[in-house]
């Protein structure tokens, strides 16, 4: 337990002191005198020591100590002249100032240097105390100065309490002293019944008025405790206060800077608002950042990155790049790109699915495709295969009428038809009549299907459409072309055969009926070959 009072505020009217001073009372506290006035009065004793705490001696040329004296609750004594003034300095001699209500100590010399080795103390004995309750100001003021500077006065004020005769505050201890993080302590303590009492600590303040013990949980931190007694008239009363501590062992700390000239190790969970770090810092558990910002001229360094919690993400907002060979990027989930994507080495993927949307294609930029020996190049839709060395067998226009053509396949490959609408048209009641240009292809007794619109209404994008069928070598494929003339107008499109061979093969051979096998000629329709224009293009009707 120690006692904080007497209370002590420096005269902000002059500089600091350049001694240093604390005061205490016999007894402690002081009690007032009986409010009867033919009661003998209480007396009591001042005890002020002083020291200079620089290494650099003060030269002092008197010290003088302020007592407020007669009947009012500020006063502290009822008359100054029953006082006895004595200090423990060789050569000094002790005075009272009755105008001045001031006991002077001086040196028989002009001035006296006190040095850090030269502790003393005053004592103002006998002090007859009146006989209000409340706290009196006691004022020390010292001439001194520094080298050769002019002397200077400089005060200090302490604020001693003169209490009622039965009060009384005492003996608090806290139990036990050292606690682990998060414990608890219990702090007892004795007092009288005619004052209000309150507990603060940290942020707390507690009214403790009719308490003599208190329980205090999950305490993380070293703790100061102060008991606070206040009685006498609420327009001066007096203040007495104890106080207590408890460690604990591994405490939380909040603080304001903090500046570590040595190692800093965060062993368990770090969160942090701002933190920045001159040189290494190495965080070997769990640390929580809300943001971590490298600056462009530095490099962060990671081992590996998680994201966490039910939304965890990793938000890059410049280049990635895994720069050592062997470094491996493993995503469990779905992995969406929405830029460009260029793989510069070799890339294995077991199974690799594009969207079959409007923009979903597999692109084959430069290089070649291959499979394996033994495994296969499934299509469950349309094939179509475009190449500078196709061969285009027809390109023409059809207008109406229903045609076809047979091919031979000498060398095994792919028959790829286009159709193309050129005709437009804004009269909407043309959709509801609206007829279509098709094509088949038949092979291996398969038959393929496309077509288009005869008609596309003004404003929307060209009506086009292919298909590419494979042809065994030696196979045949016989090419159908419709198309039904609509209703008062035309219906103008535009077609094109092409042949890819595989592996630069032979191209095909158109045939005619006495040309086919007698099972073969029995299925087909008149043989009918195109007259198509080899360089004509499509263009808009």
């Amino acid at each position: 337990m120690s006692l904080v009072s007497p209370t002590r505020t420096v005269d902000t009217t002059a500089n600091e002191p350049l001694l240093a001073y604390t005061v205490t009372t016999s007894p402690d506290p002081l009690k007032a005198s009986p409010e009867n006035p033919q009661a003998p009065e209480e007396t009591g004793e001042l005890q002020i020591v002083g020291s200079r705490h620089s290494g650099t001696p003060a030269d002092v040329q008197w010290i003088k100590v302020k007592v407020p004296a007669g009947p009012m609750s500020p006063d502290l004594a009822t008359d100054l002249a029953k006082v006895t003034p004595r200090i423990s300095l060789s050569g000094w001699t002790a005075r009272l100032d009755s105008a001045a209500k001031e006991f002077v100590f001086s040196p028989s010399a002009g001035h006296t240097p006190i040095g850090p080795e030269t502790g003393f103390t005053i004592q103002l004995s006998d002090i007859p105390v009146n006989r209000k309750v409340g706290t009196s100001p006691i004022t020390v003021t010292e001439s001194s100065r520094t080298g050769s500077s002019a002397f200077q006065s400089r005060a200090t004020t302490f604020h001693v309490g003169k209490f009622p005769a039965d009060f009384y505050l005492r003996n608090l201890i806290c139990t036990p002293l050292i606690i682990n993080n998060g414990g608890e302590v219990t702090l007892t303590w004795e007092r009288s019944a005619n004052a209000t009492y309150e507990l603060l600590y940290g942020d707390t303040n507690l009214d403790v008025t009719k308490d003599s013990s208190k329980k205090i949980t999950n305490v993380k931190s070293d703790t100061t405790f102060y008991l606070r007694g206040t009685t006498g008239d609420a327009s001066n009363p007096v203040v007495r206060i104890l106080s207590a501590q408890v460690s604990v062992i591994k405490p939380d700390l909040e603080i304001g800077n903090l500046t570590v000239h040595g190692t800093t190790r965060l062993n368990g969970a770090a969160t942090t608002k701002n933190l920045t770090v001159d040189g290494t810092a190495n965080l070997t558990g769990a640390t929580t950042t809300k943001d971590l910002t490298v600056n462009t001229a530095n490099t962060l360094h990671v081992r590996t990155i998680e994201g966490s919690g039910a939304y965890g993400s990793l938000a890059i907002g410049g280049r990635l790049t895994l720069s050592t060979e062997g470094r491996e990027v493993n995503v469990l989930s779905k992995f969406t790109v929405a830029g460009t994507t260029q793989l510069n080495g070799a890339t294995t993927t077991k199974n690799l699915t594009v969207d079959p949307g409007a923009d979903g294609y597999l692109w084959l930029k430069t290089g070649r495709l291959d499979t394996a020996a033994g495994t296969n190049l499934n299509a469950y839709g349309t094939v179509g295969i475009f190449k500078n060395s196709s061969q285009r067998l027809h390109a023409n226009y059809i207008s109406s009428g229903f045609r076809e053509t047979t091919y031979r396949a000498d060398g095994a490959g792919f028959l790829t038809v286009v159709l193309v609408c050129l005709s437009f048209t804004s009269n909407t009641g043309w959709r509801e009549l609206n007829a279509y240009f098709a094509a088949q292809a038949t092979t291996a007794g398969v038959t393929h299907t496309i077509s288009v619109p005869q008609v596309t209404f003004s404003g929307s994008p060209s009506a086009t459409s292919q298909m590419s069928v494979p042809v065994a070598k030696g196979g045949t494929v016989k090419v159908s072309l419709n198309n039904t003339k609509l209703p008062n107008g035309t219906g103008n499109g535009y077609f094109s055969v092409y042949w890819t061979p595989l592996g630069g093969g032979p191209n095909l051979t158109q045939v005619a009926a006495a040309d086919m096998p007698d099972d073969e000629a029995d299925e087909e329709e008149a043989f009918e070959t195109f007259t198509a224009d080899a360089g004509g293009e499509p263009s808009e009707g």
